[in-house]
């Protein structure tokens, strides 16, 4: 194994001080964000050409991804302070320290993540077909 791909075999709570701080930086982002997002939103008159609904439509979907963004890294936080963080909400076992790195908000193992549906429910399902897009869709690499 080479040193660019080695696993990190120290225990979760040695990656928390990292973690935290990472999720704390992406919720000072997401907050700043929203707080640009929902200015635009208020600035924003009633849209008289299609650019102008298509820019609204897209800002209001940003906002509700940044507000959704936002809501996951408060759930990592909470989870990290009542000890919860770094278990698979599907099988329970531990989340690999280099994919929490990778994804700090990440709830699932790549196993289940791959079982999620496209839509990002938070639910997985039992086949191993999706139902819509592909896991490379969601940011997981598709199973060979």
């Amino acid at each position: 194994m080479t040193h660019a791909h080695r696993v990190s075999r120290a225990p979760l709570t040695d990656h928390l001080p990292a973690l935290r701080a990472t999720l704390h930086q992406q919720r000072r982002f997401r907050l700043q964000q929203l707080a640009e997002l929902d200015a635009e939103i208020d600035r924003a008159t009633a849209p008289t050409h299609a650019a102008d609904t298509a820019r609204h439509e897209v800002t209001n979907k940003l906002a509700v991804a940044a507000r959704q963004a936002l809501a996951d890294v408060d759930e990592t936080l909470t989870l990290i302070t009542t000890g919860r963080y770094g278990h698979c909400r599907g099988c329970h076992t531990e989340i690999p320290i280099h994919l929490l790195q990778t994804i700090p908000t990440t709830q699932w193992c790549l196993n289940c993540q791959q079982r999620l549906p496209a839509s990002g429910s938070s639910r997985p399902i039992r086949t191993s077909t999706f139902e819509s897009g592909s896991a490379g869709d969601r940011g997981v690499p598709p199973r060979e």
